[in-house]
């Protein structure tokens, strides 16, 4: 048998080296690419900014930045709108869930009246929409911080033991942070729903507290034109 068509180039069988690391390196700045802009979606998506661009937010907004979660006062600090309403289990759980919730949200502003909604009662079902693990995502050491105040320590640790117990829809069941910690993370959102009208009112939903918070990233830039001055005033503001 001829030996020109029994032999075999085994160049022509095996792909080019070049051509494969050219692939890998184009998918890999495709999902570098990707995972950038995902990140920055993510991030962009859970601060006061975007979630008050809906009217029907405004005065939840405005409570957060008057609260110590929203930065304000000297003990604040500022924690997005994420931070607290979406889950911190796991970050498929916590972005299934964002997905879910801001869709939600979206055919809501759309789709209803969100004036006639009872914003109040909706307070009342914070259970539905806070997490436990949002709060001990941040408040990871919390037990040990509480030992100075043994009223908050004892209620804590009965907490984290299970043996602290609520009633839901007549029914004993396992405390969560916002059974006790009600109102926490919208200052005096009360009165802030109270002021609701038919109308956009910018004067109203532009209000803040005497002194302006400094501390949450949304203002940072008014701060640093007030300059140090301004920030040792609200440092003095009586806080949440």
């Amino acid at each position: 048998m001829n030996s020109e068509h029994t032999g075999s180039n085994s160049d022509g069988n095996k792909p080019n080296k070049k051509v494969i690391i050219g692939v890998a390196i184009l998918f890999t700045i495709v999902g570098l690419v990707i995972a950038f802009i995902t990140t920055v979606a993510v991030k962009e998506t859970s601060a006061v900014n975007f979630c008050s661009s809906c009217h029907s937010m405004k005065p939840m907004a405005n409570a957060y930045l008057n609260s110590v979660h929203g930065g304000f006062g000297k003990t604040g600090f500022v924690a997005r709108c994420a931070d607290c309403h979406l889950p911190h289990e796991s970050t498929l759980g916590y972005l299934v869930q964002k997905a879910r919730t801001g869709i939600h949200d979206v055919v809501t502003e759309i789709t209803k009246d969100t004036y006639r909604i009872d914003w109040k009662e909706k307070r009342e079902e914070r259970r539905n929409f806070l997490y436990d693990s949002s709060c001990l995502h941040c408040h990871e050491n919390l037990l040990h911080a509480t030992k100075p105040n043994k009223k908050a320590y004892l209620a804590h640790k009965a907490y984290f033991s299970g043996k602290l117990k609520v009633e839901v829809e007549h029914e004993k069941v396992p405390a969560m942070c916002v059974d006790c910690h009600k109102y926490v993370g919208h200052y005096e959102l009360g009165k802030e729903l109270n002021k609701i009208g038919t109308v956009y009112d910018e004067a109203y939903y532009n209000y803040k507290r005497d002194k302006p918070n400094y501390a949450a990233a949304e203002v940072e830039e008014e701060a640093s034109e007030h300059g140090s001055e301004a920030t040792a005033e609200a440092d003095t503001e009586h806080h949440e």
